[in-house]
């Protein structure tokens, strides 16, 4: 018989103690201590789960706990004790997701109890996190299987890299209901973060849809174009006009991409709600209208919300695409515990590019292996496998932190050529040096991180200014006032720079630490200091 889901409880009093283990037998709560299945506040669940945490598959957290300020973790958005205690559970989930990020969390509370600013908002970026409103076990049941079931799901899908950022696995759970439904879908988020990939290899292929998958940039269609690669034409509509479909019609029982949708005019957007509404297409210059079903995958590398606010797009048309719906991909620059994940794996696959793989195959025969040999990455904190059937790329200390520093302005587009680039440069330095006489023997190579340094100097857009080049990620400007004492001073140097630094690492408390410690496991370190120094981090995450 297979062993039962262990859960561990996290909650000050015994209510959901005694309901699970009378009325869900499928579950298992672990024994914390001698006598109690719960962890009593977030102090004895982390020394717990410091020991146990292979022993636990989900975490059921509970959101209030009613003991003294002591017995409490920091909460620094909560001036008073009371709301302390009201938003614990807040602060225990971003220490678990710090120690334990993988660990899959159920948080048990109403809607009505998280208020405070932007929590909810945070809940569900900091974890695979569901709310639990009321008391209702079939509930209960419900999101301790959604939870099993995403954290069994692998990082990679196909030739989708999800990873194991938070964010992202909470929206791959949401793209796979909606790609099952009849509404439109909206993709927000910056240039490269893969918008058109998932349209195509995630929401169509989930749709269900026989008919084809169809995208139109709008970016690429003169303005006055738009409506008849949207809708089509018949000849003579205007001038040089030819009978043509438009995407709509070509996209029937299929799903259609209108990609950068914030391009489309005014006075063609008023067309596209109705198309949208009645599900029917007049092509321009007929007097006939053609049926159409069509998914619709509308994305967009600004917000909408805003385009509506500045009356750039329509707002009968925004709500028809249906704003619950709406999708935002993290940047890449969000994604940093991905990042060893989706470069290793790139490795692999850049290996396998028509361009690429004749100097792997040269390589593997200057140093007499199968010219099938795969190419693994070795990071700086990996040994080596000792595999000698595969080429093995190792990559130096000073090159890894500088990809780790890097912010990734074109996000994971940026890091594919990227990692291209490197891979095509270092095996065709290797089958040169072969060529020239010179005996290899090693299957090991090492990435220059000169070649990292060059590929990552070069130009970037620094929000929205004039392209500035990369300066020193280390250097930071400090500017000095006048304070009653040369300690004071020092610490007000070191807010500066631990405000610059976390900003430069878009919040990310491990690479913080990694800078600053050499060691990204001591990130609470980072954070208790950062509020010392009077830094709240919820603000700097905000601005």
């Amino acid at each position: 018989m297979a062993e039962l889901p262990q859960l561990l409880l996290i909650d000050d009093n015994e209510a959901y103690t005694d309901a699970i283990r009378e009325y869900m037998s499928e579950y298992q709560l672990v024994l914390v201590s001698e006598s109690r299945h719960r962890a009593e506040d977030g102090f004895e669940a982390l020394d717990f789960l410091d020991k146990h945490h292979d022993a636990v598959d989900v975490v059921l957290l509970d959101m209030r706990f009613d003991w003294p300020a002591e017995r409490l973790l920091p909460f620094p958005e909560a001036n008073t004790l009371r709301r302390q205690q009201r938003y614990q559970g807040v602060a225990i989930l971003r220490a678990l997701r710090e120690k334990h990020p993988q660990l899959p969390v159920v948080v048990l509370t109403a809607m009505d109890d998280v208020s405070l600013g932007d929590i909810n908002n945070e809940l569900e970026a900091l974890s695979l996190t569901y709310m639990l409103e009321g008391d209702s076990l079939d509930a209960l049941r419900i999101r301790i299987h959604h939870a099993l079931s995403e954290s069994e799901r692998s990082p990679e899908e196909g030739e989708i890299l999800w990873g194991r950022n938070a964010k992202l696995r909470g929206l791959r759970r949401r793209l796979s209901v909606l790609a099952r439904g009849a509404l439109p879908v909206v993709l927000e988020g910056e240039t490269g973060t893969g918008k058109s990939f998932l349209a195509e290899h995630f929401l169509h292929k989930r749709s269900g849809r026989s008919g084809p998958f169809v995208t139109l940039d709008l970016a690429t269609v003169p303005s006055d174009l738009i409506s008849a690669h949207l809708f089509g034409a018949v000849r003579g509509a205007y001038t040089g006009a030819v009978d043509r479909k438009g995407v709509f019609e070509l996209a029937h029982q299929g799903t259609l991409f209108i990609d950068e949708i914030q391009n489309i005019p005014l006075e063609v957007q008023k067309q596209l709600l109705l198309v949208l509404q009645d599900q029917k297409v007049r092509p321009l210059g007929s007097n006939r209208e053609i049926a159409v079903d069509v998914k619709v995958i509308a994305a967009s590398n600004t917000s909408l919300v805003t385009a509506v606010r500045e009356g750039r797009f329509r707002p009968d048309l925004y709500m028809r695409l249906s704003p619950a719906t709406r999708v935002t991909m993290p940047p890449l620059r969000d994604r940093r515990e991905d990042l060893a994940f989706l470069i290793t794996q790139m490795v692999r696959r850049v290996s396998d590019a028509p361009d690429v793989t004749p100097f792997r195959q040269q390589f593997a025969e200057a140093i007499k292996l199968n010219t099938d040999a795969a190419v693994e990455l070795r990071l700086p904190d990996q040994e080596s496998r000792h595999d000698e059937t595969v080429i093995e790329l190792t990559i130096p200390g000073p090159a890894w932190r500088r990809l780790n520093r890097h912010r990734w302005p074109g996000n994971v587009r940026e890091l594919s050529m990227v990692v291209h680039n490197i891979v095509t440069f270092t095996l065709v330095e290797a089958v040169d040096a072969a060529a020239g006489g010179l005996p290899l023997r090693s299957n090991r190579l090492q990435i220059d991180a000169g070649l990292v340094n060059d590929l990552l100097s070069g130009i970037v857009e620094v929000d929205g200014q004039e392209d500035l080049p990369i300066k020193d990620p280390d250097l930071f400007p400090i500017r000095l006032s006048p304070q009653k004492s040369l300690n004071a001073v020092s610490v007000e140097s070191e807010r500066q720079y631990m405000e610059a630094l976390f900003i430069q690492t878009a919040g990310n408390l491990e690479a913080m630490a990694d800078r600053l410690l050499g060691d990204p496991d001591r990130s609470r370190a980072v954070r208790l200091r950062m509020n010392q120094l009077g830094l709240k981090l919820r603000e700097l995450r905000r601005e």
